[in-house]
């Protein structure tokens, strides 16, 4: 928890560059509370990368077939990718690259394109002007076969079955930015292996066209055309006669800097409406088609840089709502359709910087659509959840725990004092709530400890983790502001006081306090302990340079580690590799020092909304984030690019990580035993069956490795691996990916 101070922020922004064009938006529209209005649909962030640098299309697909959706990538820039974020069915998810060193890949569209059953992808690359049909081999390789070595400036593709031949064809847009060779075509599918593809020009009209959609416009069982063109400002669909000769038609041109085209049935009638977002004047608009293909523009307003509009059922109301992208503003937002297309606009609440686009997808399997969005400028990717079928209970959020023995994340409440439980699928409960405010967690054994200050039950309660009731409870007479918990290994509590700028010790078998650290702390917030140095470590908010401070278990005395030089800093983790993370509400981000706390730290995330007590999960290389006044808790996954060896004492137990992780087929997991103990080391899936028995025997003192190995049928996924010895257990995850 950090004291608040009141601020009053002026921001002015404008439109920013395109993938091939630089787009600037001069006005300045402030909207009024009639015009954004409050919902009960609610949209929570959860970051899936923040390096995919100058994203520029995204899409979410079951790629492996796993009943889960991954995330497919790409990004516009000399030395590009084709991504895939592959998700081990909790939304975790790990960076899979199918391609890189490519130069601007601008569009990727996923389907089975030769009927095989597996998933194969499409993808315009713009800067090398070609068309890219990557197959599926089966196992999510793919071959590579060019459909067009020579299409100028591809752009945005589509696949759809425009000759009615039972193949899937390829449409693609031609944003020529130089010269005035853009085109609009299609490439016929031949249906043989490997596939031949034959180009056909619908029209040349378009210097720069950024979008292409096909769809039957006109309802007569064939597939027609929808395009724009940014530099003419128009919007036409091209007619199917049925035998794939295309007449055109305006729809409007009129249109500044339209970008994209979408075909959807808006107001549900039967006929295919069409969506437009438009960059360089800053419009959305949907045309109302009035069953003739007479088209009817209903403008929606100013949207800052707008590059996306689509349409689907966000509230579960039976109608089609409306979101968007606008690269010139800090939100993606939601237009709400009350049932009569009076559309109301919603802007989310978190920041999402230059999105590209938003696509919508079922990530959670909750019976409600949740976005998916690229940022280009941010370089993040992120899914939206909606929580309109599992309200938010988050109240405040500050301290969060990860309980291996039940599976889940505990998050404590400031606003509300409620504890609630975070399932590995993302679903909220309750799981206590008899405390007025909460604030510092700590799990030891199968109670977790719960610092609280104000109301009926304070200090130090204890709940037991089975059961969600009250097990322990102390109460610090002299407490002002009971903040965070940690524990050493001989049965006490250390409890920081950021009001008293005091640490109390709490005795856990007789539930006695004594005053440990008396003075010398200046607003003592997050506390770690430090078990091979037999320390606590607590970060200061309040003393110059904002140290990290070093107690001595012996003696209670302080030294001063290392001074971050910032301000209100909260949190303080470490991972596995004995790395130490904090956040600083003055900053919104999250830090990170090595082990030896004297290189300068590295900012690890950003964007955050006062990260408070953050908790690092050795288990999946998670960081969890509690937002105290965005009312969320971000999940980062933490990758280790360089395994660092850390030497702990040889009175010591320690299962590590395993190395590598994701693996295949092999990965080596070590362990260190402080004295002769009978030792297990056991595999189990995620449901917690036993898969096998890497050691069954008495171990004497020392380190050890053994090697695991996926033999036999082994599905890609998690799997967790438990060491016993004596009364020491300890389980950590692991990820095979074939």
């Amino acid at each position: 928890y950090i004291k608040e101070i009141n601020m009053k922020i002026i921001i002015t922004t404008f439109c920013f560059l395109m993938t091939s064009t630089f787009c600037f938006t001069q006005n300045l529209i402030i909207e009024s509370e009639s015009e954004v209005r409050d919902s009960q649909v609610e949209f929570v962030q959860h970051e899936v990368t923040g390096s995919f640098i100058k994203g520029a299309d995204v899409i979410a697909v079951d790629l492996d077939q796993d009943e889960d959706m991954d995330i497919i990538s790409v990004n516009s820039h000399t030395s590009a990718e084709i991504a895939w974020w592959q998700n081990n069915g909790f939304n975790e998810f790990t960076k899979i690259t199918i391609r890189d060193n490519l130069n601007k890949t601008r569009s990727v569209r996923a389907e089975d394109v030769n009927d095989d059953g597996h998933i194969d992808l499409v993808v315009a690359v713009y800067g090398e002007n070609r068309i890219l049909y990557l197959e599926n081999n089966g196992d999510e390789t793919f071959s590579d076969y060019e459909v067009d070595a020579n299409f100028v400036g591809a752009h945005t593709i589509d696949i759809k079955d425009v000759n009615d031949d039972d193949h899937l064809d390829i449409l693609c847009s031609g944003f020529d930015f130089n010269y005035h060779n853009g085109e609009i075509a299609w490439w016929i599918n031949d249906g043989q292996s490997p596939i031949g593809w034959t180009k056909q020009l619908i029209s040349n009209r378009f210097q720069q066209s950024p979008f292409i959609y096909g769809e039957d416009m006109d309802g007569d069982d064939d597939m027609d055309v929808i395009a724009c063109g940014e530099l003419n400002d128009e919007i036409l669909w091209w007619e199917n006669d049925g035998d794939e000769n295309f007449t055109e038609h305006m729809v409007d041109s009129l249109i500044n800097g339209i970008h994209t085209v979408i075909a959807r049935d808006v107001d549900l009638d039967g006929d295919m409406d069409i969506l437009a977002a438009a960059c360089i004047g800053s419009q959305v608009a949907w045309y109302e088609n009035d069953g003739n293909q007479n088209f009817n523009k209903h403008p929606l307003g100013y949207f800052a840089g707008a590059l996306w509009l689509d349409a689907t059922d966000l509230d579960n109301d039976g109608d089609r709502d409306l979101f968007g992208a606008p690269q010139g503003a800090n939100q993606l937002a939601w237009w709400e359709n009350p049932g009569n297309q009076q559309f109301i606009k919603h802007n989310f609440d978190n920041t999402f910087t230059q999105s590209f686009c938003v696509v919508p997808a079922m990530m959670d399997n909750d019976n409600d659509t949740d976005l998916v969005a690229i940022g280009w400028q941010s370089n993040k990717i992120s899914w939206f959840e909606n929580r309109l079928e599992d309200p938010n209970l988050l109240n405040q959020p500050e301290s969060v725990v990860f309980d291996s023995l039940y599976n889940r994340y505990l998050v404590s409440n400031w606003g509300d004092g409620n504890i609630i439980e975070i399932s590995i699928s993302g679903e909220h409960s309750y799981f206590n709530t008899e405390l007025d405010q909460a604030a510092g967690l700590h799990i030891v054994g199968n109670v977790v400890y719960v610092a609280s200050s104000n109301g009926s039950n304070t200090g130090i309660i204890g709940i037991d983790l089975a059961t969600g009731g009250v097990v322990f409870d102390v109460d610090i007479i002299e407490k002002q502001l009971l903040n965070d918990i940690t524990s050493d290994t001989s049965g006490n509590l250390y409890v920081t006081d950021c009001e008293a700028d005091k640490i109390f010790k709490v005795r856990i078998s007789n539930m006695t306090y004594s005053t440990f650290v008396e003075s010398g702390l200046g607003y003592p917030n997050g506390v770690l302990f430090d078990k091979p140095n037999n320390r606590l470590l607590v970060l200061n908010g309040e003393l110059p340079g904002g140290p990290i401070v070093a107690v001595d278990l012996e003696d209670s005395s302080l030294t001063t580690v290392v001074n971050t030089n910032l301000t209100a800093i909260d949190g303080l983790t470490t991972d596995q590799f004995r790395n130490f993370y904090f956040s600083s509400w003055a900053t919104d981000k999250v830090y990170r020092y090595d082990a030896s706390l004297t290189n300068p730290p590295e900012v690890i995330s950003s964007g955050h909304t006062n990260p408070a007590d953050i908790y690092y999960n050795q288990l999946n290389d998670v960081l969890a984030v509690p937002n105290f006044h965005a009312n969320i808790v971000d999940f980062i996954p933490i990758t280790h690019t360089e395994v660092v060896e850390v030497e702990y004492p040889p009175n010591y137990f320690r299962l590590m990580q395993n190395y590598p992780n994701p693996f295949n087929p092999t990965t080596t997991i070590k362990y260190q035993i402080q004295e002769l103990s009978f030792v297990t080391l056991k595999v189990y899936d995620v449901l917690g069956n036993e898969i096998t028995t890497l050691v069954n025997e008495d171990k004497p003192n020392g380190s050890y490795e053994v090697e695991f190995s996926t033999t036999g049928e082994f599905a890609s996924g998690a799997y967790f691996y438990q060491l016993k010895a004596g009364s020491y257990l300890e389980t950590k995850k692991m990820v095979f990916l074939r």
